[in-house]
């Protein structure tokens, strides 16, 4: 698998898992969704190449020695592990010179270009020519992220470790990254031992500035600054830019250093093409002096200088580049670079001379784009281009030429951005404008009257869409209903959900109410009637009628919460909360998109030959926060997948597995070693202790089972049953049902068959079970106390138990009324309880409810179903988990949870049966 393949896998993997979600009903917009998503790529555009470029090398460290810029020790440390000299790029000799002059500077070069040794050689050559004897920061560099200084001090570790293996003595300059992550005793080393040169963010330096105990970093007279570094210039910004430039301006009052050296590096920053260099310069000295607080000469920026890998001959003639895409690459590495196509290539997607010959950077472009290009003066088929463009493009990286570089080194960049809402007007389906393109007005058509544009959203079950809007009353006029408003006003009107039916005959009435939603005499109760959706009539232009308008169509507006679909009778309580009823584009989430794609890009990097220290991912972001959440996210994401997985194919191997098994054969499917779990990875597995932490593993499996059969309330991350991969059932409850003589006091049950009775009793079960009402000794709260001191003794950080867990989930207490509840919580079963209005809406009105589900119970406990429980002077009932049994499902979700989905029973709505979750049940049977 090339790396090309890997990037189609990925967005592959990725536009599954968006799809997966989707549930569209009408033709039209599903039609526009899926050409959109398929054909034109809207969420993921074609990955734009763009070719490493080649720096122009220039002296060595040891030159700048002989030439009295560099000490002889500086020289020394600059070295490699062989004791070779670096030798340095030409804008990092350049940048070397400015601050031999003690001149401010700004760096604007490329990723990989080097841009830290343009300001550590002259910081460590500054530390080193004028040593101290007291410990005085003399360098802060600032970096926007953490996950910048920490990688930078990896370096500088490893800059002086290779300097004492060389030398045998510690490195000259001491350095020390403060972000605020560090133990407080490091904290306190560092503040007692200040460091030359210390890494922080700046909202790090905000509180430096603030603190007495680190008033030595900064305050003259004890602290020695003599440079300050803010590195990825670019990022400071707006607001926060401005921030950035008191924050410089405050710590340069407190320095006292009227000659601070101020250095900034950042990648390219001018993005317009057609400016010269010295416009680019101009703007970028501007920009960084306003920052600094500086006059910043134009000359005192330093851009890199590139230089072109393919021999210079001028562009190839079409004659030449069309014999270069026909004949077989060259096998030699001079004569690639020497091919025609080779040239052209660098020519069109590497670097270009500007006005004023200097080579810049090209504009990256799409490989379809490119091969589009190459098609045109060879005359070949675009598809024949593009590969021979994917040829080159990895054989020229897999050869090395002198230096550790390969010919052509290229970067992928891939643009996902978040599923966006789908907008509509308010016209017939057949004659609305759907777009993706979130405008207030639609594009003019034929009608002189203007089209709003407002949001869909559909509903889960069936697909039904609605269009979110705001309705003033006031003026009898809708506007959009954006995803975030801050206009007071706007939030004054009425928001809710527009029906405008496909069907002309469609009509709603007081009749198609669920009948909870009635009183004895069929009206509504007073608590549903500002839910019940009401008619009226709806213009392109927002503005509503009460009477028939042939300019109008007819529509139904119930406001939010959404609490029933009046395409499928699916109804809902206030609890319940809109996303999880009605669902858009963006439905996956930020974190959750993330995620998914992080896992195909390392399932699928195994296949592409990424191996050791390169399968790696970074994510980088500026929120610690964000950071925290999406690694939590990523790490309970893939464990839980694990888990299922194991699952699945113990139930693949075995059929059915049962309580007293399914932990055993869950950690067999899991296939793990000693050394994966195990706190100690050097355990023997063949010692006594190898044989509790297997034990405390198989434990803790057991438990994330059972808490895996709660309801899943994460609609982004389905489990074995909504996938159809799991079926639970119940022993003896077909058994329980089908003796007559039990139910004779229950006369709604004894009137009903065999299989009607086990159909009105599985779902009661299922709720205790989803509650984990269950009776297992791993949801006991002593247990579990013994087994978190376990896990945390025996497994290792990946498996054991989070700090967030602070308390495990244990077993649930279902309560019956009418018995004793003491000072017992826990779940209801009382007549306005779920069971209560499962049971009513199943059977009718119960006159003696407490009596029959009393009954009801003692039967279910008299056939081992269930197991009495007593605790603080109450008496409670657990579903017993010893007649759970585990069975492989068909592959098709199960059917909506009638304890929780309420269905309204009528013709006229339309049959609904979600599909399974394609992309989940591969993940976890793949």
């Amino acid at each position: 698998m090339s790396i090309f393949d890997l990037h189609s896998s990925v967005v592959t993997d990725y536009e599954d898992y968006v799809r997966s979600f989707l549930s569209i009903a009408d033709d039209r917009i599903r039609d526009f969704v899926e050409r959109r998503l398929i054909e034109d790529d809207a969420f993921w555009p074609d990955a734009l190449l763009q070719l490493n470029p080649s720096f122009k090398r220039s002296e060595s460290v040891d030159d700048l020695c002989a030439q009295g810029l560099l000490s002889s020790q500086t020289a020394q440390v600059f070295r490699t592990s062989k004791d070779e000299a670096f030798t340095l790029y030409q804008h990092q000799c350049d940048a070397i010179r400015l601050a031999a002059q003690r001149r401010s500077y700004v760096v604007t070069s490329g990723t990989g270009s080097g841009k830290s040794l343009t300001y550590f050689i002259p910081i460590f050559d500054a530390v080193i020519r004028t040593p101290s004897p007291l410990p005085k920061v003399r360098a802060i560099v600032i970096y926007p992220m953490n996950a910048l200084v920490n990688s930078q001090y990896e370096s500088l570790c490893q800059l002086a470790e290779n300097y004492r293996r060389r030398s045998g003595a510690p490195l000259p300059v001491r350095f020390e990254k403060y972000t605020g992550q560090e133990p407080l005793e490091t904290k306190q080393r560092i503040q007692h031992e200040p460091p030359h040169i210390l890494l922080t963010n700046f909202m790090m330096l905000e509180m430096i500035l603030l603190r007495p105990q680190e008033s030595d970093f900064v305050d003259r007279g004890r602290a020695a600054l003599d440079f300050l570094v803010l590195d990825e210039l670019h990022t400071y910004r707006g607001r926060q830019g401005a921030d950035v430039a008191m924050l410089v301006r405050r710590l340069k009052e407190r320095c006292g250093n009227s000659g601070l050296l101020h250095i900034g590096t950042s990648a390219t920053m001018v993005a317009d093409p057609s400016a010269t260099g010295s416009q680019r310069k101009q703007a970028v000295s501007e920009f960084a002096g306003r920052l600094f607080g500086i006059p910043l000469a134009s000359d005192s920026v330093v851009e890199e200088t590139l230089i072109p890998v393919t021999p210079q001959l001028g562009p190839p003639s079409p004659e030449e580049l069309r014999r270069s895409v026909l004949d077989p690459l060259p096998s030699n590495p001079e004569q690639l670079l020497a091919s025609p196509l080779a040239r052209w290539l660098e020519l069109t997607v590497g670097i270009e001379q500007d006005s004023e010959g200097v080579f810049r950077r090209k504009t990256p472009q799409s490989l379809r784009a490119i091969a589009a290009e190459l098609a045109r003066p060879t005359g070949l088929a675009q598809q024949e281009c593009e590969r021979k463009l994917k040829e080159l493009f990895l054989t020229s990286t897999g050869i090395v030429r002198g230096s550790d570089a390969p010919l052509f080194a290229f970067k992928l960049h891939q643009f996902i951005s978040q599923g966006r809402s789908v907008y509509a007007t308010l016209e017939s389906p057949e004659e609305r404008h759907i777009t993706l393109d979130g405008q207030y007005y639609a594009p003019p058509s034929s009608r002189a009257q203007q089209r709003i544009l407002c949001p869909v959203v559909f509903c889960r079950v069936c697909g039904q869409e609605y269009y979110r809007v705001q309705f003033d009353k006031k003026s009898q006029h809708l506007t959009p209903w954006p995803e975030l408003s801050f206009d007071a006003e706007a939030q004054k009107q009425s928001r809710g959900y527009l029906l405008i039916p496909s069907d002309p005959n469609f009509d709603w009435s007081d009749m198609d109410l669920p009948e909870e939603w009635l009183d004895a005499r069929g009206r509504p109760k007073r608590e549903y009637r500002e839910c019940i959706p009401s008619p009226l009539y709806v213009a392109p232009d927002g503005s509503t009628r009460e009477e028939q308008d042939p300019t109008a169509l007819r529509a139904w507006f119930q406001p939010s919460p959404f609490l029933i679909c009046q395409s499928c009778g699916e109804y809902y309580t206030r609890r319940d909360k809109d996303f999880r009823k009605l669902t858009g584009l963006s439905n996956e989430g930020r974190s959750s998109a993330t995620t998914a794609l992080s896992v195909a890009l390392l399932e699928h990097s195994g296949k592409a030959d990424i191996r050791g220290a390169s399968r790696k991912l970074l994510s980088f972001t500026d929120n610690r926060q964000d950071a925290s959440l999406q690694a939590g996210h990523f790490n309970d994401f893939v464990l839980v997948c694990l888990l299922r997985s194991a699952i699945y194919r113990a139930l693949d191997q075995h059929g059915e597995l049962r309580f007293d098994n399914i932990a055993d054969r869950t950690f067999e499917a899991l296939g793990l070693q000693l050394r994966d779990f195990s706190r100690d990875p050097n355990l023997d597995p063949a010692s006594f202790n190898a044989h509790n932490a297997r034990k405390a593993f198989r434990d803790l499996i057991e438990y994330r089972i059972y808490e895996d059969l709660r309801r899943a309330w994460r609609v982004v991350h389905p489990n074995l049953e909504q996938c159809g991969l799991l079926e639970v059932h119940y022993e003896g409850l077909e058994q329980c049902a089908a003796r007559e003589e039990l139910w004779r006091h229950l006369p709604q049950l004894a009137a009903m068959r065999p299989d009607q009775r086990a159909a009105l009793i599985r779902p009661l079960l299922d709720f205790a079970r989803k509650k984990l009402a269950i009776d297992v000794e791993c949801l006991r709260e002593t247990y579990q106390q013994q087994l978190r001191r376990r896990a945390n003794q025996w497994l290792n950080d990946r498996w054991c138990f989070d700090e967030s867990e602070e308390h495990l989930r244990k077993a649930e207490c279902l309560l019956i009324p009418g018995r004793p509840q003491g000072k017992l919580s826990g779940i209801q079963a009382s007549s306005r309880s779920l069971i209560g209005r499962y049971l009513m809406r199943q059977l009718g009105r119960l006159p003696e409810y407490d009596l029959f589900v009393s009954t009801l119970i003692d039967i279910l406990l008299s056939q081992g179903l269930l197991v009495r429980g007593q605790d603080r002077g109450g008496e409670f009932v657990r579903l017993n988990a010893g007649i759970l049994v585990w069975k492989k499902g068909s592959g098709n979700p199960p059917p909506p949870d009638p304890m929780y989905s309420r269905r309204i029973s009528s013709s006229r709505f339309s049959p609904a049966q979600q599909a399974a979750n394609a992309y989940f049940r591969e993940l976890y049977t793949g």
